[in-house]
């Protein structure tokens, strides 16, 4: 089965080079919040069945201004809304292969993480 969810951007709290020497509890209440949101909005897009093997997954980050991020932080800074997303579609994270990585500058002011299940998306223009 094919999907699209449209996540929310990650928290600017989440990505590796700015939470480097924070105490965890710092960023628990984000990682919750994050994870939870996406479970629901995984939900919300609708029923999975994959029973078994690998779940490929297209993620286009959609940045909320045009600085430029590494794409390895985009993806440790996703790394709750993909829980949320295994959780919610009743699987083990680790069946997420390939992964296929990509982003643009979005336009939306807050961004957004639009995350193909099973079909590659691969501009902005595609989901808009």
């Amino acid at each position: 089965m094919q999907m699209i969810v449209r996540l929310p951007f990650p928290d600017a709290t989440m990505f590796p080079n700015r939470k480097n020497g924070r105490f965890w509890a710092a960023t628990n209440k984000i990682k919750e919040i994050q994870k939870d949101e996406a479970y629901w909005l995984t939900k919300k897009a609708g029923v999975f069945t994959e029973p078994e093997g690998n779940i490929p997954l297209s993620l286009l980050f959609l940045t909320p201004d045009k600085r430029h991020r590494d794409t390895d932080n985009m993806l440790a800074a996703a790394k709750h809304i993909l829980d949320g997303m295994a959780e919610a579609l009743g699987v083990n994270d680790k069946r997420f292969k390939p992964l296929l990585i990509d982003w643009a500058h979005g336009t939306d002011r807050n961004g957004a993480l639009v995350v193909g299940v099973n079909v590659h998306v691969m501009s902005f223009q595609e989901i808009a």
